[in-house]
């Protein structure tokens, strides 16, 4: 059951339940490995005197990574947050996304002017900007931000993302610590990161895993991309940041992939890179412009490849919008789309995310197979904004 962080009701420490919630974003910073710390010698006694100089070097590389991951985690604290959501309204919170047997379990109604639920955000200006994800604040209502050093304001929605899932709000308060958004295009499988935030509203919990895999699609959101990683969130954690070795943000914690309601291990993050282009443009006062190609596709299964005479991954042209992109680009019916902007398109949903996470007016390069033959055009993309054709990219 993959479960969207959402906002639960508030409840005391015995008994608290809360959405996905923090990771802080921190000021860049590279951690140097220590040297190997000698375990043996001088006045000890017993087995740890004994240890071998190949033993003494391990628990000496263990405690220089003990050390690296308790730099970042102070340098990342002062700049995550609690946000606090009271609905305007009694709504129901269930738990959704792709679920299993199941199904959607009630999550209880809240009364109006309640205290609905905590999510959690990290800093990312002086000017009191905060990112966290659309779901954390979707109900609308009153926010409060609650930072590491205790400090409580009240906090203004400056827009939101429904696709990527992505909010800002902004806060008047001086002497803010904001974190840096790193690349995550060059994060790989097997790299060490940290997830800082609230889990069952356990403020300032930090725990570290690795990135498991990247590109992952499963269902929450039609631009996902996401970055997995073993590192624990749970309910508490959405909306915080997962930090790099370097101390930066590589990825925003969004969903994990559970059967129980809490983590098995499995956690999902939007990756730094889709998000900060997103996070700019609200700040700058407008909606992320989105680019159209104006095409209708299907997915290239196994039939529909063998009647086209295709061994291969691509999705199939089967409408062109007149006067879009792709009719200007020379793209044709029947056309079977295999590269977007440099993505291969194994899905409709990955041209739709190569396309829509473009600016309008870049041309993009497409690569399509026509009678079996490769074919190089190019497209120069319109506005998604003014065009209402449905499931035309």
């Amino acid at each position: 059951m993959l479960i969207e962080a959402r906002n639960e009701p508030m409840r005391n420490i015995i008994s608290s339940a809360v959405v996905l919630g923090a990771l802080a974003m921190i000021p860049a910073m590279t951690v140097a490995a220590e040297p190997p710390t000698p375990v043996g010698g001088g006045e000890q006694q017993g087995p740890v005197a004994t240890l071998s100089t190949e033993d003494q070097a391990a628990i000496g590389h263990a405690k220089s990574i003990s050390r690296a991951f308790r730099a970042i985690s102070k340098l990342a604290g002062p700049s995550v947050v609690s946000i606090e959501v009271t609905p305007e309204q009694t709504i129901v919170r269930r738990q959704g996304g792709r679920m299993g047997s199941q199904g959607l379990v009630p999550q209880g109604m809240v009364p109006n002017g309640a205290p609905m639920g905590v999510g959690t955000g990290f800093i990312v200006a002086e000017e009191g900007y905060v990112v966290t994800n659309n779901h954390v604040i979707r109900s609308g209502g009153a926010f409060k931000v609650r930072l590491n050093d205790g400090r409580v304001a009240s906090a203004a929605l400056v827009g939101s993302d429904q696709e990527t899932d992505i909010a800002v709000l902004k806060i008047d308060v001086g002497g803010l610590s904001p974190i840096e958004f790193g690349d995550s295009d060059a994060a790989e499988v097997g790299d060490w990161v940290i997830a800082l935030g609230s889990p069952f509203g356990l403020k300032d919990s930090v725990t570290a895993g690795i990135i498991s895999a990247r590109g992952r699609e499963v269902g929450l959101s039609p631009l996902e991309s996401y970055l997995q990683t073993d590192a624990t969130i749970n309910p508490g954690n959405s909306g915080g940041p997962l930090v790099d070795m370097d101390g930066r943000v590589v990825g925003i914690n969004t969903a994990i992939e559970s059967r129980s309601g809490g983590s098995d291990g499995i956690s999902f993050a939007i990756p730094s890179n889709m998000a900060k282009s997103v996070v700019e443009s609200i700040i700058a006062g407008s909606a992320p412009s989105r680019g159209f190609l104006g095409i209708q596709m299907q997915p290239l299964d196994a039939r529909v490849a063998a009647q086209v005479g295709f061994n291969g991954q691509g999705v199939l042209v089967n409408q062109v919008v007149p006067g879009g992109a792709a009719a200007n680009a020379g793209v044709q019916v029947g056309d079977i789309v295999v590269k977007v902007n440099g993505e291969e398109t194994i899905n409709p949903q990955r041209v739709m995310r190569a396309v829509r996470l473009c600016a309008p007016g870049v041309a993009v390069p497409i690569e399509v197979i026509r009678a079996g033959t490769v074919m190089s055009l190019t497209a120069t993309l319109g506005d998604a904004s003014k065009h209402m054709v449905r499931a035309a990219p």
